[in-house]
Order: C-alpha cells, then sequence, then structure tokens
C-alpha cells in the first residue's frame, strides 16, 4: 500500500509566471508527469525526436521520463498552470507523447479551480483526477512494446512501494530478475538500480520531513540493512544527513 505522505507528496501544483523568456534544460529526464494550461506567452518543448509548438490558451501534457528542452516566450509576460503528479491512471500498456491536448471550458474551469484552490487537500485530489479522466480521452496515444510495457509496470510498482526489492519487483512483472535488468539495460538510459535508489530516498525525504518518525524506523520501512547504511547512503545523495535535514525543516 502506497503511504499517505508519499501519495500527498506526489503532486506539484503551481502557477508559475516570467518576464520575456526563459529556457530549461530537462534532457536528463523529469521524473513526474505534468499537464499544464499556457494562459500567457507561447512555449516550444523539444525531445529528441519531436517539437511541441504550445500557443497562448492551450492545454498541453509533458510525460515522466520525458527528456527535452524547453523554450519560453512573452509579450512581456509568460504565465502557465503547472499540475505534476506521479501517478498516471489507465497508462499501462499505451505511451502518451509530449501533446498539445484539445481543450473544452470545463477542462480549463477545472485546471483553473484546482490551482486555486491554494492547499492540496483530498478534494483538490479528487477534481484533479477527474480532470485526468477527460482529458485523457482527448489525448493521442501510442501503443507501448513489451519493453516499454514492462519498464512502465516496474517504474510504477517502484514508485508505489519504493521498499520492494527488485527481486520482488520483478515477480510482480512475472519476470525474472535477469529479464528485468536487460530491459532496463536496453531500453532505458537508467537502470532499475538507479531509478529505484532515486525513489527510495525521495520517499525517505518525504517521511523525514513529513513526520516525527525515528529516523531508524524510516531505515527499516525503507529496507535498509541498518540504520548507519541509510545515513551513509542519505548523505552521498542529498549531501546532507537525515537528522540535519530535519533540523534546517524545523523538524
Amino acid at each position: 500500500m502506497v503511504n499517505d505522505i508519499i501519495f500527498c507528496n506526489s503532486f506539484v501544483f503551481n502557477n508559475f509566471c516570467f518576464t520575456s523568456y526563459k529556457y530549461t534544460d530537462n534532457s536528463a529526464g523529469i521524473h513526474i508527469h505534468y499537464f499544464a494550461y499556457m494562459t500567457k506567452g507561447n512555449a516550444r518543448i523539444c525531445t529528441e525526436n519531436e517539437t511541441v509548438h504550445i500557443n497562448e490558451g492551450d492545454v498541453f501534457y509533458i510525460p515522466d521520463g520525458c527528456k527535452y528542452r524547453s523554450y519560453w516566450y512573452g509579450n512581456p509576460e509568460i504565465e502557465f498552470i503547472s499540475l505534476g503528479f506521479r501517478f498516471m491512471p489507465n497508462f499501462r500498456g499505451r505511451y502518451y507523447p509530449p501533446q498539445v491536448i484539445e481543450k473544452s471550458e470545463e477542462i480549463v474551469k477545472m485546471m483553473q479551480s484546482i490551482i486555486g484552490r491554494g492547499a492540496l487537500d483530498g478534494a483538490a485530489v479528487g477534481e484533479f483526477y477527474t480532470l485526468v479522466g477527460l482529458l485523457i480521452e482527448r489525448m493521442a496515444c501510442r501503443q507501448a512494446g513489451r519493453q516499454a510495457a514492462l519498464i512502465e509496470k516496474a517504474r510504477e510498482l517502484i514508485v508505489l512501494h519504493p521498499e520492494y526489492t527488485v527481486g520482488e519487483i520483478a515477480k510482480s512483472c512475472a519476470v525474472s530478475e535477469s529479464a528485468l535488468y536487460a530491459a532496463f539495460h536496453k531500453h532505458s538510459e537508467k537502470s532499475i538500480y538507479e531509478i529505484r535508489r532515486s525513489v527510495i530516498m525521495e520517499a525517505a525525504k518525504d517521511l523525514l520531513i513529513s513526520t516525527d518518525h525515528p529516523i531508524e524506523e524510516i531505515s527499516r520501512r525503507m529496507r535498509f540493512s541498518s540504520g548507519t547504511y541509510f545515513r551513509k547512503c542519505f548523505k552521498e545523495y542529498f549531501g546532507t544527513s537525515p537528522r540535519e535535514l530535519r533540523k534546517s525543516s524545523g523538524i
């Protein structure tokens, strides 16, 4: 079962505003899905294989794992609603590329309502996934290949169950560990170890700053062999210790 705190921290809703021009380099790949609504300005999302042109008033999507560079232009302002999330429903077996989505008045009002709430609560999450259902019906999708579907299923399990070992992930995917490693080696820029490590570290960080659970307990929940090893890995990944992170967060 996904941890409630991890679930709540899997949403990143923002209203961004820039002036004139902005460039972003996400060529390393993003680890979250985004739906967005361009309220002012224009943009280009450039991947290795395609360029998506976004005009003022467009609703658009950028998928988890997408590697891209983006160029944002305003006259003079650039403003857009950004709804980031980790869990995409009805996703397995299909791939949704970056794209502009045909919008409706209802979709725009829902996006404005969600961002206008200010705080994330159950009602906002419910409204958001109602919105996702409306958007998916309008989106262009591609059938994912067998290996791509396997990788997507494994990534989904890693996010939902960061405590799972690679063996447990492989078993849930009905493949051997060696087959799972091979799929990531051939078809993913990052190994399953790198993806799992990133998710585990972020999940541990969420627990550290959102709860008062003892560090040793968090270490056990994330399946580290010892609290000492957890602290070592955490320091290597974030550049700070779990205790230092909590202190800086006021916990």
